[in-house]
């Protein structure tokens, strides 16, 4: 299981944040009104609001884009889910819980500001080794702290978090503040389930017939998966042939597993032909593994 973070979308962060300033700083602002108090005892405590109702209408739509080509290309996921701002102070949290089904990969973007006014707030994920405890039986009589248990991601300004929602994970309780300005605040959604996309000199409908052809040959693959979702990334050169198979990401938890796929598909991409074009194209291939 994968987490990632990126800081492709800092100059945008900043503009959202400008943004939250002016209008929590003026008091007479309708633009402030537009919290909910969302409260569910001993699950989450945290001011939320659609971030399409706070943000202008072209400020949304270029955070929106900016996220969906982080997506495509980091993840290979395309489309996200509509986003969520929060904002936490005293008091606030999340409790430990997963996400299903809202899509393969959740995210995060930090807000708050860049010397923080509070404490806690971090991210909290249950480290992978956890989850998998009881297969190694030699870790079964070790001493645990909690730095052991669970990662703790520390939600610094402009800095995108990327993580498998199946993670048990949450947001340590917030102290120090009870200023929305001094909070945490963030900026979070779901990349939704994604799908072959091509770029470049072939059209869609030429890879088809390729595509087809994979899939009966996945269907002959006879080695243990685990669920988890997987994209690569393949060249295809002007005369059809494939240069380059490349692993985006990856939730599959069992490492053996997620290798014995890398090499199957690398040995039908890099030795089947496309159909010549114009010019070079990258296809964007996803697998959602569903066991």
């Amino acid at each position: 299981m994968t987490t990632l973070k990126s800081d492709l979308l800092k100059p945008l962060a900043q503009r959202l944040r400008n943004h939250f300033d002016a209008t929590m700083s003026d008091r007479h602002n309708p633009g402030r009104f537009v919290w909910d108090w969302w409260h569910l005892p001993g699950r989450y405590t945290h001011l939320r609001t659609p971030a399409e109702l706070f943000f202008p209408e072209e400020l949304y739509t270029q955070i929106e884009k900016g996220l969906q080509q982080v997506g495509r290309d980091l993840l290979g996921c395309s489309e996200i889910s509509p986003l969520w701002l929060s904002n936490y102070v005293e008091g606030c949290e999340q409790r430990l819980h997963a996400d299903r089904p809202h899509g393969p990969w959740a995210f995060v973007l930090a807000l708050n500001l860049k010397s923080n006014m509070f404490s806690g707030g971090e991210t909290v994920l249950v480290r992978p080794e956890i989850l998998d405890f009881w297969k190694n039986p030699a870790r079964s009589g070790l001493a645990f702290e909690e730095d052991d248990i669970i990662q703790k991601v520390a939600p610094k300004f402009g800095r995108l978090l990327i993580f498998d929602p199946r993670i048990p994970h949450g947001v340590s309780r917030v102290s120090g503040t009870v200023n929305p300005l001094e909070g945490r605040l963030v900026l979070h959604g779901w990349f939704t389930p994604p799908n072959p996309s091509i770029e470049g000199g072939l059209r869609p409908q030429q890879i088809e017939k390729v595509l087809s052809s994979f899939d009966a040959n996945f269907a002959t693959f006879n080695q243990p998966l685990t669920t988890g979702t997987v994209a690569y990334r393949i060249s295809i050169a002007a005369k059809g042939k494939v240069t380059r198979v490349e692993k985006l990401a990856s939730s599959m938890a069992s490492v053996a597993s997620s290798r014995a796929l890398d090499r199957h598909v690398k040995k039908f991409f890099l030795t089947t032909k496309f159909p010549s074009a114009k010019g070079s194209s990258q296809l964007t291939l996803p697998l959602t593994i569903e066991v």
